[in-house]
């Protein structure tokens, strides 16, 4: 498996923390409420990519509930679970 650049977020993990959970999933949550009223944004670039999850150049309500579907997910499938971005495209279509 090739390596993630230094500067390449992990999906989902968008405090840095090496964990995806409903932590990220409000931080998500309370950087959209900012956007959503024009209040000036706090998340930078690598934060901003690790929260789009969807990949669809937003960060938003949809983004945070993939991020606590994935950890809902992770914590009742520990053994089996597949990554994030996996996850996700199985959600989507």
């Amino acid at each position: 498996m090739p390596e993630q650049p230094v500067d390449e977020p992990d999906l989902g993990d968008v405090n840095g923390d090496g964990k995806v959970n409903a932590v990220d999933a409000s931080q998500v949550l309370a950087e959209y409420a900012l956007h959503s009223t024009n209040a000036p944004e706090t998340f930078d670039e690598s934060q901003k990519k690790a929260a789009d999850v969807n990949g669809d150049g937003k960060i938003n309500a949809f983004d945070a509930s993939m991020i606590l579907a994935y950890y809902a997910y992770k914590a009742t499938n520990h053994d089996t679970a597949v990554p994030i971005k996996e996850f996700i495209a199985k959600e989507l279509n």
